[in-house]
């Protein structure tokens, strides 16, 4: 074998210990579901801006592999000013300890300790509250109990300030609030949501 190829090799063998990963990393299911609301902009064609209610609801299931692996699943049912609808997303992740990437964003530094990321539709519901993008840092402000704290964007016209507390109800549940409000041409956008997730390892 080339050495140029015997390295790459190597590289892909260490890489999961590299960035954090370790053989004493569980695998975990996690269940989550979520309801909310809020308001956003839309502008017509001579550039009035108008205000559409929203209202939605979510489930995830995710799967932590021991090895470097995350999958699941997200849908949210969305209404805006009453016509519904669902919206599916995939959660397909790189999922190391100080680093994650996937279809929901990336990650870099462990969740129990500080660090930052961009997201994509990762946290059900979906809309309201953190928004479908986001990006931010996150804290733990005790052993169990999380802060997030950020800007988001979409369904919103413009990016505001968002946060999320995140403190456990019992051993492997946990109770989250998510908030976000902005103005788009005099039209406040805000969002709500509320909801719970549960780790069973």
């Amino acid at each position: 074998m080339e050495p140029k190829n015997l390295t790459m090799l190597s590289f892909l063998i260490l890489a999961p210990y590299v960035v954090g990963v370790s053989p004493a990393d569980s695998s975990f299911d996690e269940y989550a579901c979520g309801i909310g609301g809020g308001q956003y902009a839309t502008y017509d064609c001579s550039g009035h801006a108008h205000p559409n209610s929203i209202v939605d609801a979510g489930v995830k299931v995710t799967h932590k592999f021991e090895t470097p692996f995350r999958i699941g699943l997200g849908a949210s049912v969305i209404s805006i000013n009453g016509k519904a609808g669902v919206v599916p997303y995939p959660d397909l992740a790189f999922d190391f300890k100080y680093f994650s990437l996937g279809t929901t964003g990336i990650r870099v530094g462990a969740e129990g300790g500080p660090y930052g990321e961009l997201a994509v539709l990762d946290q059900v519901p979906f809309f309201s509250g953190k928004g479908c993008f986001r990006i931010g840092v996150g804290m733990n402000t005790s052993e169990y109990t999380r802060l997030w704290l950020g800007v988001n964007t979409f369904p919103y016209n413009k990016s505001a300030f968002a946060g999320q507390f995140d403190f456990p109800i019992t051993n492997n549940q946990f109770l989250f609030f998510n908030g976000r409000y902005g103005e788009s041409s005099g039209i406040p956008e805000y969002g709500f949501s509320v909801g719970t997730r549960i780790r069973i390892k």
